[in-house]
């Protein structure tokens, strides 16, 4: 990684030790919430990949930027899918969550968060379907428009095209954690249940890429910290 980090700085809220965590906050009060879903991601990566690869991220950057990550949050990710099809893939690939809760449940933590004193949130989501970068965008507006704590609303669409399992993410698990990453579970049916082809072939994926991805990322969320930060400063003095 090309950033300087502080790997034994404790970024992670649930492991601080009490008034450090408080401490923390005030003295840098920003945030990261990685939020996702549970789902199958090819036969080679982990259900979990999406929430994991951002609570990943986020304590590198934290490391590298400052602030305090919030426990993963795996019960955040929409679809909206029609009921019939909701069905059958929660039977098929175990998507554990629903339309209907998900943004509500961001709004009251997020709330909740606010109340602890942070002013900036950078809401991280690892899942990036249309739907759910509509709704972590929503979310920041939502929070926006009460004033008071600013929501940076992220996913890796953002800066590059994003895939399911492909290339990307498989190169990001690789350089964030190749223990959870078997290659050879790569069968026929995973290409035709995913689409992957061509230059999105998990086969082509490497931790260089996935090293320079993560680089990507923190320079896109420092910027956008810093930015939000010195809005704040002004509308304060203001």
């Amino acid at each position: 990684m090309k950033h300087r980090a502080n790997y034994r700085k404790v970024v992670q809220f649930e492991l601080m030790l009490g008034r450090e965590a408080t401490e923390a906050l005030h003295a840098f009060p920003v945030g990261y919430l990685p939020i996702g879903g549970l789902e199958r991601h090819g036969d080679h990566l982990p259900m979990g990949l999406d929430v994991i690869k951002a609570h990943r991220i986020c304590c590198l950057a934290a490391r590298v930027i400052g602030g305090v990550v919030f426990p993963a949050h795996f019960y955040s990710a929409i679809h909206h899918l029609k009921p019939e099809v909701h069905r059958r893939v929660t039977s098929e690939w175990a998507d554990l969550f629903t339309d209907a809760t998900a943004k509500a449940h961001l709004l009251e933590i997020i709330s909740q968060l606010e109340l602890m004193g942070l002013k900036v949130l950078v809401l991280y989501s690892g899942h990036y379907p249309v739907s759910q970068v509509e709704m972590i965008r929503e979310i920041a507006a939502e929070v926006a428009a009460r004033g008071g704590l600013t929501v940076i609303p992220f996913a890796e669409c953002m800066l590059w095209k994003g895939d399911h399992a492909g290339v990307s993410e498989t190169s990001l698990m690789l350089y964030l954690d190749k223990s959870l990453v078997d290659m050879t579970r790569i069968t026929e049916v995973n290409y035709r249940n995913h689409g992957w082809e061509g230059d999105n072939d998990p086969l082509k994926a490497s931790s260089a890429r996935g090293e320079s991805e993560t680089d990507r990322v923190i320079d896109h969320l420092k910027e956008e910290i810093s930015r939000a930060l010195n809005q704040q400063q002004k509308s304060g003095a203001g």
